[in-house]
C-alpha cells in the first residue's frame, strides 16, 4: 500500500491533505480523486473544485474536475458570459 495526497483546489484557496489515504495503486488513487470530486461538486457552489493527486513523493499524478462539472475555462463569470453561453448561432444558414 502506497500513501497518496489529495490537495483540494476551490475558488482561488487550495487546502492541501497533510494525512493521505493508503491505496494500493495510481490508478486507485487517481479513481478515489476524481470520487473526491464528484462529491465536493454536489453542492452547487462548488462545481468547480480541482482535485490534485499526488504521491507520497510529492508527484503530481492528475489534476481532476468533477465528471458532472464544466471545465473551469468555460465557467461564465459574468452576465455576459452567461448570455453568450446559451446563444446558438447555426453556421450552415449562414
Amino acid at each position: 500500500m502506497q500513501r497518496y495526497l489529495f490537495h483540494i483546489h476551490l475558488a482561488g484557496v487550495t487546502s492541501r491533505d497533510k494525512v493521505g489515504t493508503l491505496l494500493a495503486n495510481d490508478s486507485q488513487a487517481v479513481e478515489h480523486g476524481r470520487l473526491v470530486a464528484d462529491e465536493i461538486a454536489e453542492e452547487d457552489d462548488y462545481h468547480g473544485v480541482i482535485v490534485a493527486v499526488e504521491n507520497a513523493e510529492g508527484r503530481l499524478l492528475a489534476r481532476l474536475t468533477a465528471s458532472r462539472a464544466m471545465p473551469p475555462w468555460l465557467i461564465a463569470r459574468s452576465k455576459f458570459e452567461h448570455a453568450w453561453a446559451e446563444m446558438s448561432i447555426d453556421f450552415s444558414k449562414l
